[in-house]
């Protein structure tokens, strides 16, 4: 019968295979930040938020040096001062 069959194509059997990886220090800081979430009385579903987190110091290095435009108006500014003490001296 299987012979005969012209409307149903077969389906493909796809191969599945979850891998088996056992990292040590990923089991390390989760028991770590279990001791410290029961030594905060945080609970499970509650999130942990640190005041201090990955890119705070570039953010706040960024924001306190002046930006680039007013850098660079401050350089037209000193180049035409130049320019017009020049022109004034040659005269």
């Amino acid at each position: 019968m299987a012979i005969f069959n012209f409307f149903k194509a077969p389906k493909i059997r796809q191969y599945h295979h979850e891998f088996i990886y056992y990292d040590p220090k990923k089991e390390e800081r989760q028991e770590r930040q279990k001791r410290v979430r029961a030594k905060l009385g945080l609970k499970e579903d509650e999130n942990y938020h640190p005041l201090i987190r990955r890119g705070t110091f570039q953010e706040l290095r960024k924001t306190k040096t002046p930006s680039a435009s007013s850098r660079n108006t401050r350089l037209l500014l000193m180049i035409g001062a130049v320019i017009v003490i020049l022109y004034f001296y040659m005269k």
